[in-house]
Order: structure tokens, then sequence, then C-alpha cells
């Protein structure tokens, strides 16, 4: 993700004197590569351990590295989306695809772009591993769940979706089944995920957490954790259009690398529950013509 999209998605998150930084290296880029973290800090009127706290809030293991992904982002001339994400009354189709779609592929990218090897890696050797998946989500995300258990389901694991915690926090009880508990929150802040993940680990269950980057509640109460970027939605949210397009992104990295691993046995499956709809589709056609 670039330097500017990154500040871009942590949003408030960021202290006063953070964001002083933080515009500063949005509005003189090619200053801040000349310059150590004293000098930034001086130039942005605050202090170096504001810098140092700033990179870290960001992502970056060092001043260095972020100076790096900044110059990066320089000579690529990256041209970042710069409009207004708010639906007007009255807009034209044209605006408003323009939009939508801008909107999108920076949602896409940035998303993609933070996306850890290793932790990818982990969930995946996880999801082997689980006798059950569990996956709990809240508002909008209940499309997200059904796309993780319409997936992983065609390939032969046993996955439950539901919005209720009743149903499904009775069965952390199996000792005798590992299970994989999947919660689905944008924000992380939703009580009952947080609530749900705090007693799913107090069970030994293995917990994944998929929210907007950031720090926040669910993320520091699951053992995995993948994070979307924070998309630009309007102040007026009529849907959960671009975070739901950054979930699925996500949601099919992950699946597809899953599938990678297990070619053949998933390739198999496939096959066969297309084979099997196909002959049900044969047999019900047959039926309504007797």
């Amino acid at each position: 993700m670039t330097v500017k999209g990154t500040i871009a998605s942590m949003g408030d998150e960021l202290s006063v004197a953070e964001h002083k930084v933080a515009e500063y290296i949005l509005q003189f880029p090619e200053n801040v590569l000349l310059m150590n973290g004293q000098q930034l800090a001086q130039a942005a009127g605050t202090s170096a351990p504001t810098v140092s706290r700033l990179v870290k809030h960001l992502g970056f293991k060092t001043y260095t590295q972020l100076k790096v992904q900044l110059s990066a982002d320089q000579g690529a001339g990256t041209d970042e989306f710069d409009g207004d994400e708010e639906i007007r009354a009255d807009e034209s189709l044209h605006s408003i695809t323009t939009k939508l779609l801008k909107n999108a592929e920076r949602s896409l990218h940035e998303t993609i772009d933070q996306v850890h090897e290793d932790t990818i890696n982990n969930l995946v050797k996880q999801l082997e591993q689980a006798d059950i998946i569990l996956c709990f989500r809240v508002g909008a995300s209940y499309l997200v769940a059904q796309n993780i258990a319409q997936k992983w389901s065609r390939i032969g694991c046993n996955v439950i979706a539901s919005d209720d915690l009743n149903q499904l926090l009775p069965s952390v009880v199996d000792s005798n089944k590992k299970i994989l508990f999947w919660f689905i929150s944008n924000s992380g802040e939703s009580p009952e995920a947080v609530m749900g993940a705090r007693m799913a680990r107090q069970h030994a269950v293995i917990t994944v957490g998929l929210t907007r980057l950031g720090e926040n509640s669910l993320a520091r109460n699951v053992d995995i954790l993948v994070q979307t970027s924070q998309p630009a939605e309007a102040t007026v949210r009529f849907a959960a259009t671009q975070s739901l397009h950054a979930q699925f992104m996500l949601i099919d990295t992950i699946y597809y690398a899953y599938v990678s691993k297990h070619y053949q046995n998933s390739k198999r499956r496939i096959l066969d529950s297309r084979s099997l709809l196909a002959e049900y589709k044969r047999r019900f056609m047959n039926s309504t013509h007797n």
C-alpha cells in the first residue's frame, strides 16, 4: 500500500501530533525523502518520538522503510483518487459509476498491497487442520460469511455461517474436534464479535478476525488477523459497498491460496459436486415432465 493510502486508511486513529507529521508527509514528500526523523519532527512542529510512533502506527518497522516506500510511490507516479465519494441528489450516471470504480480500485489495491504472506500461510494451515469452521458476521458482513461457507464447503470443509452466537458458541466445548472460529466485523468493534472471540479463546479454539486496517478490539482478541483497507465510504453510507469489495477480494485471496496447496483434491471435489448438481437438475427436469 502507498504511504498516502496507508495514512488515509488510518483516518481518525492517528493522534493530533501524528496527524501533523502525516500532513507534512503528504504535502512535502520530496522534502521528507531528504530528512532524518529529527528533521521531519522539527519541520512538522512535533517531536522525534511522535515520528517514531507514526511510523509504527502506519505499519512500517523503521523510518527508513517508510522513506523507501515513499520513494517508490513517487517514482511510480501513483495517482490516488482524490475525488468526492459522496453520492449527490440527481447525480449523473457517469459520475456515479466513475466514483464507484475509482473507489473500488483504490480499496482493492490497498487491500492486496498489505496482505502478509506469512499470515495467509498460517491461516491456510489452520484451515487445513480444522474439523469445523465457524463463521460469525456482523451487519453486511453476513454476505462475506456466506461466501466463506459456500467456497470451503464445495471443497469438502465443514463450515457453519451464522449471525447467532447462541447457535455457534456451544460448538466450542466439543473437545474432540479441532475448531476454527472466524469473526467478521469491518469496524472490529462489534460487541458480539469481540465477546465471542474472547470466549472462544478461553476454550483453546483458534480464532480468526477479519476487520479493516488499524487497531481495534477484535484485532486484539484473535489468534490470526487479516485486514482490508479502510474504504473511502461516504459520510452518509447508503450501503457497505467498498468494504464488501475489499472483504470479498481478501477472501478470494485466502481461498485460492488454500486451493493452490490442495489443488488435486479441490479439483476433484469441485468436479464431483458439479456432477452431482447436474444429475439433480436432470432428475428434477425429468420429474416435472412426468
